[in-house]
């Protein structure tokens, strides 16, 4: 299994009830292809949103160490300016406003720890216009789900990176998993809640 971030483990086993499908899911979990790499889907296959310019979506397991990293690589492929998307999980993202791509990273840099092991916050970079959407989203379980226009620049991320294809990828959070605030790990941390405050202050045009 990839490594996560300390914010999220499975449980343990006295902590789904005996007779359960989570409990199913749970020992499923001992065999579950939970690694490094990436899933590639063609738009053919997103009917849903056929009149979005993107060329086609994945999504990327990483070790949550070299996940900021990886981010960086990819906000390549997004032009020189580009937006945070960001929110607490299950909740309606915010949309920051357009500024500069460098600026932005540089600012977010400060936030790596919370924005890479906080599993109650879901954020990303995104461009749009009416010939491209670019997406870098960061879900609540720590991996990355990509839209994006150019295939070959990306395959060449994903090599450098040393992630391969595999078409039976899994992630964490199809399986129980118990996610703990980073607040209880460490003292400096921002509560959740207070750095989407602060990110809403910086980022959202009132």
């Amino acid at each position: 299994m990839i490594k996560l971030p300390k914010t999220l483990r499975p449980p343990k086993a006295d902590e789904v009830p005996g007779n359960s499908s989570a409990k199913d899911r749970l020992n499923k979990l001992k065999t579950a292809n939970i690694v490094e790499g990436y899933v590639i889907h063609k738009k053919e296959s997103d009917k849903e949103n056929k009149n979005i310019p993107f060329g086609f979506y994945a999504e990327i397991n990483i070790n949550n160490s070299k996940l900021w990293d990886l981010i960086g690589l990819l906000s390549n492929e997004l032009p020189d300016v580009a937006a945070l998307i960001f929110g607490l999980e299950e909740t309606e993202p915010n949309y920051g406003e357009y500024v500069d791509k460098s600026d932005l990273l540089t600012d977010l840099t400060k936030f790596k720890k919370e924005l890479t092991q906080d599993t109650f916050i879901e954020w990303g970079l995104i461009y749009n216009d009416a010939e491209r959407f670019i997406e870098i989203f960061v879900s609540e379980s720590k991996y990355i789900r990509f839209w994006g226009v150019n295939e070959k620049s990306f395959l060449q991320i994903m090599n450098d990176f040393k992630l391969k294809e595999i078409n039976n990828l899994e992630f964490i959070d199809e399986y129980p998993n118990v996610r703990e605030p980073l607040t209880s790990f460490d003292s400096t941390a921002i509560d959740s809640s207070e750095l989407i405050k602060r990110l809403k202050e910086k980022y959202v045009k009132k």
